[in-house]
């Protein structure tokens, strides 16, 4: 499985602004910076994970529609709970923010396509398996398992301290990545529990939760703490743990 961490900066800041991630082309994990790759790597992409609504997750949605979109009958597909498909329906494709584009597919060849995940129920896109799990953040937000068969990875952001996608990773035995956040430092604990996000410490904790190491990805880290965080990061000293870097690909 490869993975990539896409960019959302143009000065090769290591911060992540937005978040997005690529699995082998043709699925994205969020569209906070997906509309800014290159438009021939957007036009592979056929289906889009939505973890929940927050602007950093889907920013850049409707500029890739915009970019991918050609007349026909086919058409990307976006993932969601029933919460991020209402969000989008009735916040961006609304003829204000962004033309109505489910108006538009009415009328038209179709722009995209939303389809409604459901809590701990897996779906088959092509030949990966993807198993959304509800996550502790301060909106509906999902994590996902993502298993091409050969290779798993489970990705843990938005959250704050959690356990169903934990038990659900452990009974993978495909897994062999982690996609988690750190957001704040440890000091800002306070804010991370109201936030319901987490701190290396709490990151830590959750990690603890696997039985099993495996490689360990940290994303999600805020910009105005980043120096911070990432010097907690490596004061843990997990063998097994990578600061994420915008525009990097990894294989699994």
């Amino acid at each position: 499985m490869k993975i990539k961490v896409i960019g959302s900066s143009v000065d090769g800041n290591p911060c992540q602004y937005a978040a997005s991630y690529v699995i082998n082309d043709h699925l994205a994990i969020d569209a906070g910076s997906i509309g800014f790759m290159s438009v021939a790597a957007q036009k592979q992409i056929q289906h889009i994970l939505i973890s929940h609504s927050h602007l950093d997750h889907i920013g850049s949605l409707p500029i890739f529609i915009d970019n991918v979109y050609a007349p026909g009958p086919d058409c990307v597909k976006v993932y969601g709970s029933e919460s991020v498909v209402d969000c989008l329906k009735s916040n961006f494709f609304n003829d204000c923010v962004w033309p109505d584009l489910l108006r538009l597919s009415r009328e038209e060849s179709p722009f995209l396509d939303f389809v409604t995940l459901e809590n701990a129920a897996t779906i088959q896109l092509g030949d990966i398996k993807v198993t959304p799990i509800a996550l502790d953040h301060v909106i509906p937000t999902f994590g996902f398992v993502i298993d091409d068969g050969e290779s798993a990875m489970a990705v843990v952001s938005d959250t704050g301290p959690t356990e169903k996608v934990w038990e659900v990773a452990n009974q993978n035995e495909h897994l062999k990545c982690v996609i988690i956040e750190a957001a704040f430092p440890n000091s800002m604990a306070w804010l991370a529990e109201r936030a319901k996000h987490l701190t290396p410490e709490l990151m830590h904790r959750e990690y603890d939760k696997l039985d099993r190491q495996v490689p360990l990805m940290v994303v999600h880290i805020k910009p105005a703490y980043y120096e911070e965080v990432t010097t907690e990061l490596r004061a843990l000293r997990l063998p097994l743990l990578e600061i994420s870097a915008p525009n990097c690909e990894y294989e699994i």
